[in-house]
């Protein structure tokens, strides 16, 4: 499952709406918003294509101006057998 960090840079004065709506987007997760008015927040999606598609997909929200990848990881969610 691929994870990642993104940093989003706001339009003055928007950044607390900007975050509602990007935290009612499925596999969002808003983690706040800094006093400069950036959002800190992690996706997570079953595919790297969606994941793909849900960061692509926040240039779209109104308000945003720049999405920033902060980190990225795969997470294994399958155990291995020993």
């Amino acid at each position: 499952m691929p994870v990642s960090g993104v940093v989003v840079t706001c339009v003055d004065g928007c950044a607390q709406d900007v975050a509602q709506r990007l935290a009612a987007l499925d596999g969002v997760e808003v983690h706040g918003v800094l006093p400069d008015g950036q959002i800190v927040a992690v996706l997570e999606a079953d595919t790297v294509d969606g994941e793909v598609r849900l960061f692509a997909g926040f240039h779209e929200v109104e308000g945003v101006l720049a999405v920033r990848l902060a980190y990225h990881n795969f997470e294994d969610t399958e155990q291995v057998p020993s």
